[in-house]
């Protein structure tokens, strides 16, 4: 399996590479999709990056902080919370950290009739 950064900070941060060949142990059910969003991550340039941040900078803060808490707790769901704070530093930045989180329990947030927010901030780039 090819290894993107964040998987392999993801890795470090936990202190366990056992995460490089068997994600779907840490990663909850939405495993793949976090796999194959990190190995996206590493294809966009600055520039992209700059985009989604751009986007992200756009939301009033007290939709961000809703929606940060509902990503959070729906991925606290599926995975502890000690996972998610390893996921979180390890993608490097607010904005990946969080569509990443959002990822993890994006079942659970569509369960409850709800939208991913952070996640379509990176389509179209």
């Amino acid at each position: 399996m090819k290894t993107s950064k964040p998987h392999q900070l993801f890795a470090d941060y936990l202190g366990n590479q056992r995460v490089l060949s068997h994600p779907e142990e840490f990663l909850g059910t939405n495993w793949k999709e976090v796999i194959n969003f990190w190995m996206y991550l590493d294809t966009l340039s600055y520039e992209q990056l700059d985009i989604v941040d751009s986007q992200y900078r756009a939301f009033d803060l007290a939709d961000k902080d809703s929606v940060w808490f509902l990503a959070r707790n729906a991925a606290s769901e599926v995975t502890s919370r000690h996972i998610s704070n390893c996921v979180y530093v390890s993608t490097s930045g607010h904005v990946r950290a969080t569509a990443t989180i959002e990822l993890m329990g994006a079942h659970k947030i569509l369960e409850q009739g709800k939208t991913l927010t952070f996640v379509p901030m990176f389509l179209n780039l």
